[in-house]
């Protein structure tokens, strides 16, 4: 092999082009090789993505995930620190140095209670008390009769089948069939507010009309004694035919109440189909 220094003039002025022109080779090709999105025809796409990096925000309440800044608790010069934990942290007890950590049990659920009996108790008795609300809440007429106390109570009427403008009686009969007397005996008697009564009579005690009906102030009734109270109403001439007029009344005495059967009288129908020829 020879040697540079025994070349030709010519040859030795070729060799250093040569060296050039590798070293520029070998430059472009490494920028090529870093960069592929410089040689990539325009209808080529780099055979990777870049994914950008982003940093979260924080976003308002109801906006999406929001970051939490960490809690840092860094007193100031000659201050006392305090464990203030950050809104929706946890709040630690941490003692100062030199101080007793106190554990404070965390109460735990107690055991589920075990069932118990439940008493019914019964609704109080309507208290009695002459021309008290009380005696005129009653059910609407028509109910079961209630039979609380010992004693014999009705009402009755000789009419049944009346007319516009007739006048009606009925008849209230108590009873003492108890072998104790009946302390202030009352006694309620609601009307049908279209009806005129009159004035009302009794055997015993006192009677009287109010705007919701009969009422009637017994007083004491004694162990087998019987009062009666009577009453006369006149149904109006302009009352509607082919309806009926109701009547039950309300006995109250120590503490309990008792109710009369349903005392009805029925109009006759305002048409009547023909009969005969």
């Amino acid at each position: 092999m020879r040697s540079p220094s025994n070349l030709p003039p010519n040859e030795r002025l070729r060799l250093p082009h040569t060296v050039v022109w590798v070293v520029v080779g070998l430059l472009i090709l490494g920028v090529l090789a870093i960069m592929p999105g410089a040689w990539a025809l325009p209808d080529q796409a780099p055979d990777f993505q870049t994914v950008p990096t982003l940093t979260p925000t924080p976003t308002r309440p109801g906006g999406g995930a929001t970051v939490t800044p960490a809690a840092t608790n860094t007193p100031l010069p000659g201050a006392t620190a305090t464990n203030t934990p950050p809104p929706g942290a946890t709040a630690t007890n941490t003692p100062p140095p030199g101080a007793t950590a106190t554990h404070t049990p965390t109460p735990q659920p107690s055991a589920t209670p075990s069932p118990t009996g439940t008493r019914t108790v019964s609704a109080p008795a309507a208290p009695v008390e002459p021309a008290a609300a009380s005696c005129w809440t009653v059910p609407t007429p028509g109910f079961v009769p209630e039979r609380t106390l010992s004693l014999r109570w009705s009402i009755e009427s000789d009419q049944v089948l009346v007319v516009p403008g007739q006048v009606i009686t009925q008849r209230l009969l108590v009873e003492n069939t108890g072998a104790v007397a009946l302390p202030d005996v009352l006694i309620c008697n609601p009307l049908d507010p279209d009806l005129a009564p009159g004035q009302p009579t009794t055997t015993q005690g006192m009677a009287s009309m109010e705007s919701e009906g009969l009422l009637v102030e017994l007083g004491d009734l004694a162990a087998g004694q019987t009062a009666q109270i009577e009453l006369s109403m006149r149904i109006p001439a302009d009352y509607p035919l082919g309806g009926v007029i109701e009547s039950q009344a309300w006995l109250f005495a120590a503490g309990q109440r008792a109710s009369t059967d349903l005392l009805t009288w029925a109009l006759p129908p305002a048409y009547l189909p023909p009969t005969g020829r």
